[in-house]
């Protein structure tokens, strides 16, 4: 098997596998607001989030990410989820690593994740498989 044809199915299940990832805290948006503001305040420092911004941001990563697990656009939507994953995640670091006296084990997957985009990001153009530009394209 050449390595062209394992890429390419290794690239797309890592953005579906991303994408899963990241689709529960989006849908916390519309299904609990008071708790995704809740953790806008508590890991983000945001004190208030009205429900309409905090809609108006679910709208938003939701087309984002449907955009990402479809390849569309793929230098813009790999690019922006990964720069916004990555501030979320230097934001909490205070809270993964020692010497925090109890780390949120849950979050220390976020590290990995953003590795992962980056090197999606990186090798955006091999990810055809079941993309825009590729098999949908």
């Amino acid at each position: 098997m050449t390595q062209s044809k394992i890429l390419k199915p290794a690239l797309f299940i890592t953005r579906i596998l991303i994408f899963l990832f990241l689709l529960p805290w989006q849908t916390l948006r519309f299904t609990n607001h008071d708790g995704a503001a809740g953790i806008a305040n508590k890991y983000y420092k945001i004190s208030t989030l009205p429900p309409a911004i905090g809609l108006a941001i679910g709208v938003f990563m939701m087309v984002l990410l449907l955009a990402f697990v479809t390849g569309f656009k793929k230098t813009y939507s790999y690019g922006v989820v990964f720069l916004l994953h990555a501030a979320g995640t230097i934001m909490t670091i205070g809270i993964l690593l020692p010497p925090y006296p109890s780390p949120q084990r849950l979050f220390l997957a976020a590290m990995p994740t953003a590795g992962a985009m980056l090197l999606l990001w990186v090798l955006r153009k091999e990810d055809t498989l079941l993309s825009f530009g590729g098999k949908f394209g």
